[in-house]
């Protein structure tokens, strides 16, 4: 069997495990069954597969660099802390969380970057393109808190929190990897990610807000560690037109923007957030499928007639203001969805209420329907 099958199997297989992590429900962690499956890859891949060696003279520089840098962001991070506050740690480090946490995603991380070290220096590109979805969603089941994705809810939790800062984490540790070798990812990845289970506090800072920082940090080491060591380098090969080189950084901090902006929006933590329309109570100013575009309540002064999105009985509605009263203090909204016959039962209490609704894309839901059909099925 040629060397480059024996890579693409081993690529493939890699890529299916960690799928299988991610989607299938397990009694225990998703990280555990992942730890485990990984081990006897990460350990035959690299006999069965030669790695070929880096020859980058600054490969102790970066790691010395990125060793840095992790500590100043683990400080950052519990410095914040001062101004947001702080809470109990759940994950603080006992013996259940040990095994539980702090063990399988030590291996997680250990055995992807001994994969990911021997895919990238064969430089071939299937290989290397499963080797960094497969990493993608390793880091997805690290970074996350969910177990496993087994329902639609969960899997758009993941999505817009976990997914993005995980493409572009990756791409740096790729670049990291094909140029430094593996100890640089090592020692940043290991410092950034196991603090969270060693310490009994943590900061009271909004995962929206802590995975913009995982969006933006990836981007300010890349062009750093780029600036420092590959310039001059560069300056040996064939020069790229200017005009192509500027094309390039505009669409490239476009779609980070657009991307950037997408997460801000669908994890519901800023101002303005986006639900979609998933039945037809609301037919005729929302439609099945249209995404409505809230505003979130801060106490804003709530008229009749505004439709609200707000939280009952554990699920999130979307309907029309039709009466308001004052009763023992306590300002009731009794609601109607515009095709319904009835008004709903009950009333809304302004603890209720999550944003006023203020825009609609029609249609941009559908996809969002479609994925949420396959978990119902």
């Amino acid at each position: 069997m040629s060397d480059k099958r024996i890579l693409h199997i081993f690529s493939a297989s890699v890529f299916a495990v960690l799928l299988f992590a991610l989607f299938v429900p397990f009694g225990f962690s998703g990280r555990i069954a992942a730890a485990i499956l990984l081990l006897p890859l990460a350990v035959l891949m690299p006999l069965f597969v030669k790695k070929r060696d880096i020859l980058s003279i600054n490969k102790g520089q970066v790691l010395l660099i990125l060793t840095v840098i992790a500590l100043v962001y683990v400080m950052g991070y519990y410095l914040s802390g001062i101004p947001f506050g702080f809470y109990k740690n759940p994950y603080q480090l006992t013996v259940s969380n040990f095994f539980k946490f702090f063990l399988p995603i030590s291996a997680v991380i250990l055995f992807t970057e001994i994969i990911r070290s021997v895919t990238v220096a064969q430089r071939d590109r299937l290989s290397n393109i499963l080797c960094w979805c497969s990493c993608i969603i390793a880091d997805m089941l690290i970074c996350s808190n969910l177990p496993s994705v087994t329902s639609f809810n969960r899997f758009m939790d993941l999505a817009a929190g976990a997914f993005l800062p995980a493409v572009l984490s990756n791409c740096l540790y790729h670049y990291l990897s094909k140029r430094y070798g593996i100890y640089p990812n090592l020692a940043y990845r290991l410092i950034t990610t196991l603090h969270a289970y060693l310490l009994p506090i943590s900061p009271c800072i909004s995962d929206s807000l802590l995975n913009l920082f995982r969006i933006l940090i990836p981007i300010a080491i890349y062009f750093f560690i780029d600036a420092l060591f590959e310039k001059k380098r560069r300056y040996a090969l064939k020069k790229t037109k200017r005009s192509a080189r500027i094309i390039s950084i505009i669409l490239t901090i476009l779609v980070l923007v657009i991307m950037i902006g997408t997460v801000m929006i669908v994890s519901n933590q800023f101002r303005y957030g986006a639900y979609v329309i998933a039945t037809e109570s609301m037919t005729g100013e929302l439609n099945k499928g249209d995404v409505a575009i809230c505003e979130r309540y801060e106490d804003q002064t709530v008229q009749e007639g505004q439709v609200i999105v707000f939280e009952k009985n554990g699920s999130v509605v979307i309907h029309r203001v039709l009466d308001i009263k004052i009763i023992d203090g306590i300002t009731r909204y009794y609601t109607k969805g515009d095709a319904n016959e009835d008004p709903d039962s009950g009333f809304v209490t302004e603890s209720q209420i999550i944003g006023i609704v203020g825009y609609k894309l029609p249609y941009v839901g559908y996809p969002t329907l479609w994925m949420r059909s396959l978990f119902d099925r």
